[in-house]
């Protein structure tokens, strides 16, 4: 049987937590933080997880798995 291939992009931006969430960063918080408001900043460093359709299609795309 052929191994299947895992998309390098997800493997770098997702990791799943002990309870089977899977954690990604939030948008918008790497540029130009100067221009944002404290309070966007500040929601910027809060954790964010895919919703159970995203979920599906994350582990089509790692079919080995997530760390």
């Amino acid at each position: 049987m052929p191994k299947l291939k895992t998309k390098s992009y997800l493997k770098k931006r997702a990791r799943v937590t002990a309870t089977g969430k899977i954690n990604v960063r939030r948008n918008a918080h790497k540029k130009l933080l100067r221009k944002k408001s404290a309070r966007a900043n500040n929601a910027g460093t809060k954790a964010q997880y895919l919703n159970k359709n995203m979920e599906g299609q994350a582990k089509i795309l790692a079919p080995y798995g997530l760390k």
